[in-house]
């Protein structure tokens, strides 16, 4: 796995034998500070030409509903059309940022954009991809 970009709050890596790109979240950002990582993020996806996509939320900080309904709306439509197969997700160990994932689950569903897939832990995320 390679770092590609990384900030105090993200870290965006490339693993290139599972032609996949890895969101690493690392604690509390802002909302504009979590969307500039989303298209940081789908701007690096497309130039690696990925196919698939985990987001490791373990460690992420809460998030607004209207920040995990813009990658809904804004994000995942760039990351399908360029051709995302898998969206798994590490879940959080914090109970108040699983709600930012129950909504933005929700918020998918209802957009039917992708189907998402959640792990515990980024290894088994990864090795669930062939």
């Amino acid at each position: 796995m390679e770092t590609i970009y990384s900030t105090r709050f993200l870290e965006i890596s490339y693993v290139p034998e599972k032609n996949c790109l890895v969101q690493t979240w690392k604690g509390f950002c802002t909302s504009e500070e979590f969307r500039a990582g989303q298209l940081k993020t789908a701007e690096l996806f497309v130039a690696k030409r990925c196919k698939n996509f985990v987001s490791d939320a373990k460690d992420a900080g809460l998030l607004k509903k209207e920040d995990t309904d813009w990658v809904t709306e804004v994000v995942t439509p760039q990351l399908v059309k360029a051709g995302m197969s898998v969206l798994n997700l590490v879940i959080p160990e914090s109970a108040f940022t699983k709600m930012t994932i129950m909504n933005l689950e929700k918020s998918e569903k209802d957009a039917k954009n992708s189907g998402l897939a959640y792990f515990s832990s980024l290894e088994s995320a990864l090795a669930s991809i062939g």
